[in-house]
């Protein structure tokens, strides 16, 4: 609940810095899918339709801040010749996820400049939680991104963010070989691929000097 209180008091803050044309809101499309026990380690693993929404406050023309909010669904199943102990052989639920992000880009970007600082892979790193199964579980979300503005305002993108979560429990079978000291390697993943869709937002007739 702590990491989901810091979420919500940094989306507050946002929306508070109004002082500068630097906002962005959007929303995502694109599919999300799991990795722990039951998927060792293949990408795009049973790919659910997710969907979600950001809100962006660009520092400069190389660094933002952001707050995301996506829903997807997870699911799996043990291959026949699984090693796996368990009577559960599948599974398939829902993730709602909350994340406070810094996002870092290679090359200057400006939304509202279609022919200069229209192109720019970033990174991006921050803190989260997530509802799965009707609890709430911390995770870091981190991953990779391209985005283009369209000019007029608009941007669109294409990112990869994977979720490093604390709870082994996502596909419903906890590791009884686990322990305490065994938290970073027993725990389950949660990833989305997909498309956004940004807009800049107005703020009456000022417009910070960089933003021009």
């Amino acid at each position: 609940m702590r990491v989901v209180t810091l979420f919500l008091l940094s989306l507050m803050l946002s929306f508070s810095l109004f002082s500068q044309e630097r906002k962005d809101v959007g929303f995502t499309l694109g599919s999300s899918y799991y990795t722990g026990d039951f998927n060792p380690g293949t990408p795009l693993y049973s790919p659910s339709p997710a969907f979600g929404l950001l809100f962006r406050y660009n520092l400069s023309e190389m660094y933002s801040l952001r707050a995301s909010l996506v829903y997807g669904g997870l699911k799996g199943a043990a291959p026949s010749d699984s090693y796996i102990p368990s009577v559960k052989r599948s599974f398939s639920t829902s993730v709602i996820g909350a994340e406070a992000l810094f996002e870092m880009n290679f090359l200057k970007f400006n939304t509202t400049d279609h022919f200069k600082n229209n192109f720019a892979p970033y990174v991006l790193l921050g803190v989260g939680g997530a509802i799965v199964n009707g609890k709430v579980i911390p995770q870091v979300p981190f991953g990779v991104g391209v985005k283009y503005a369209l000019g007029g305002r608009i941007a669109i993108g294409a990112e990869w963010k994977m979720h490093k979560t604390f709870s082994d429990s996502i596909d419903g079978y906890v590791n009884p070989s686990a322990t305490s000291n065994s938290i970073v390697h027993n725990n389950d993943w949660f990833s989305f691929v997909g498309l956004f869709v940004t807009y800049r937002l107005f703020n009456g007739d000022f417009v910070c000097p960089a933003y021009r």
